[in-house]
C-alpha cells in the first residue's frame, strides 16, 4: 500500500529478536520495499542501553542521503568504544538473544500469578514478542489517577496511557506500559501487590 502510494513506512524493530516463539520474527521492513526504513538499536533486545548505539535501514538513496546528512549535521561521531562494544555485541547476537528471551520467560510466570491475583482490577495479556506489556486498568477511577497514587503511596512507577497520546489515532485511556525483562522484578511486584492487597 505505501508503494502504491508513494508513502515511507518507518519501522521500529527495536524489540526484534525477543519474540516468545523465534520462528514469528518478521521480516525487516526495510527487506520488503524500498520505500520502507527499520530502525534498530543496542539498547533494547540486546540490552545494551548505555552504548547509545542504532542504525537505520534503507534502501532508498535518496532518501537515506537526506537522513545521513542531517545525522551529521546534528551528531559529530559516535563514541569510540561503544562503538567496538556494540561490534562484539552484534557478533554476539544470537547469544544474547537468547539469553534475554530466557530472562522474560522466567518472569513471565511471576507477572502472570500477579495479575491473576487481580484479575478483577486488571485485564492481562502476555505479549507475543518485546520485553514490555500494556495491561487494560479496570478501575473506576481511571488509569491516570492509579499511576499516580501507585508511584505516590508505593515507590512503583508505572507508565500511564497519557504517556503514549498520538495525534494520528485515538489510543487506549485505560492502559499502563510494565517491563517485565529486568531481573528479579519479585520485589518491584511484592510493593505492588502490597499496595493493592490494602486498598481492598
Amino acid at each position: 500500500m505505501c508503494d502504491e502510494r508513494g508513502i515511507h513506512l518507518f519501522s521500529d524493530e527495536v524489540y526484534r529478536g525477543l519474540e516468545r516463539d523465534p520462528a514469528r520474527t518478521l521480516p525487516h521492513a526495510a527487506d520488503l520495499s524500498e520505500r520502507a526504513l527499520s530502525l534498530n538499536v543496542t539498547s533494547k533486545s540486546l540490552g545494551l542501553p548505555g552504548l547509545r548505539i542504532g542504525w537505520l535501514t534503507c534502501r532508498d538513496r535518496a532518501l537515506r542521503a537526506r537522513l545521513e546528512r542531517a545525522k551529521h549535521y546534528t551528531t559529530i561521531c559516535n563514541s569510540a568504544p561503544s562503538e567496538v562494544l556494540a561490534r562484539i555485541a552484534l557478533k554476539a547476537r544470537e547469544t544474547i538473544l537468547h539469553g534475554n528471551r530466557a530472562l522474560i520467560a522466567a518472569n513471565l510466570p511471576v507477572f502472570e500469578a500477579f495479575f491473576a491475583e487481580f484479575a478483577d482490577d486488571f485485564a492481562w495479556r502476555r505479549p507475543d514478542g518485546g520485553c514490555v506489556a500494556y495491561p487494560r486498568y479496570l478501575g473506576a477511577d481511571g488509569v491516570e489517577e492509579f499511576c499516580t497514587r501507585l508511584v505516590e503511596e508505593a515507590g512503583v512507577l508505572l507508565l500511564p496511557a497519557s504517556i503514549y497520546r498520538s495525534q494520528l489515532t485515538a489510543t487506549p485511556a485505560d492502559r499502563f506500559r510494565i517491563g517485565i525483562g529486568r531481573r528479579n522484578p519479585e520485589e518491584g511486584l511484592a510493593a505492588f501487590a502490597e499496595w493493592m492487597r490494602a486498598r481492598r
